[in-house]
């Protein structure tokens, strides 16, 4: 009986010392690839601007009032061309409210602008106005499935951008999203 009490005793221990050297392993295997991982003690100067930057017009691009909330410029989803001209102004789309596809009872709320080139065929007040109706009529079609997920979101930006240049005869360059609210 008294081996019994000892062989409880050196389990405990054993697994005490196995614990502990495992945490301490785990320790310095962190420890190790952080080290390994950090960057370089090299220093990168942001603060200068790239040779693209320094020759750049100044004209060239949205201004950061005429860009986003967050002074961002507006960037065109298909990833054709990233720049976007100073002609550019935006457009406040009237608010589209309108229940979705399915399911029943589901309401979406959509608040944007669109940025276009004032001069072309259509007056751009007049193309947010009928961008706001296609925006309507594409909403109404729209599964609430379709929303869920950045790609859902990304898939919507996508097909209003088309809808609407499709009906400004590529006038519009984007649209802008502000606010998205689903019910």
């Amino acid at each position: 009986m008294p081996g019994a009490v000892s062989d409880g005793k050196n389990s405990l221990m054993t697994t005490i010392i196995v614990v502990l050297l495992l945490s301490l392993m785990g320790a310095g295997i962190g420890f190790a690839v952080g080290v390994f991982l950090q960057p370089g003690k090299e220093v990168v100067d942001n603060s200068a601007p790239s040779p693209e930057v320094a020759n750049a017009k100044p004209d060239a691009g949205v201004k950061a009032e005429e860009g986003t909330e967050n002074g961002d410029t507006a960037e065109e989803s298909s990833g054709e061309d990233d720049t976007v001209d100073a002609n550019f102004k935006i457009f406040a789309i009237p608010p589209v409210v309108t229940t979705l596809a399915a399911p029943e009872g589901k309401w979406i709320r959509l608040e944007g602008s669109i940025l276009a080139k004032p001069g072309g065929d259509k007056p751009p007040e007049l193309l947010a106005e009928q961008a706001g109706e296609q925006i309507l009529a594409y909403l109404r079609t729209v599964r609430l499935e379709q929303l869920q997920g950045p790609s859902g979101l990304l898939a919507l930006r996508d097909d209003l951008n088309e809808t609407v240049r499709s009906l400004s005869n590529d006038q519009v360059h984007a649209v802008l999203i502000h606010q998205l609210l689903i019910e």
